[in-house]
């Protein structure tokens, strides 16, 4: 067994029982890091110290036994922050496909609807409530 594989068996040895990393760890050392940053660059010390303390709390919550709990605090912060995560992930895809695809929003319902670039006007009809409206796409 070599050196590296000693220290990779003892890391696991070490968190056996653990809880390790989630989503919230991520979002916590992610903001942590933008905040550390932000903080370097406008010469703002709180925001250095608010860093610190995030990452603290993160290395806590992966180092904690109590899987439970750290899991409830995971569950609670995945409902909050549902909505925004969804926008964002349709945003990430709309930019993705914008040279495919033109979106449109329906007036009635407000569902996005997805109509292919360049067939010119088009009458779209929302699937989701049957509303007409003309459009160039």
């Amino acid at each position: 067994m070599g050196f590296f594989e000693k220290i990779r068996a003892s890391i696991v040895r070490f968190m056996a029982g653990r809880y390790g990393s989630d989503q919230l760890s991520f979002a916590m050392v992610m903001s942590a890091l933008v905040m550390t940053s932000i903080g370097a660059l406008s010469r703002i010390g709180f925001l250095t110290l608010m860093a610190d303390a995030m990452l603290i709390v993160a290395t806590i919550r992966m180092f904690s036994k109590d899987r439970y709990r750290r899991a409830h605090e995971n569950q609670v912060y995945l409902e909050k922050t549902q909505k925004m995560r969804q926008a964002f992930s349709e945003w990430v895809n709309r930019m993705k496909n914008s040279k495919k695809y033109h979106y449109f929003t329906c007036p009635k319902c407000k569902t996005r609807l997805r109509v292919p670039r360049g067939v010119g006007n088009v009458t779209i009809t929302c699937k989701n409530c049957g509303e007409k409206f003309d459009k160039k796409a």
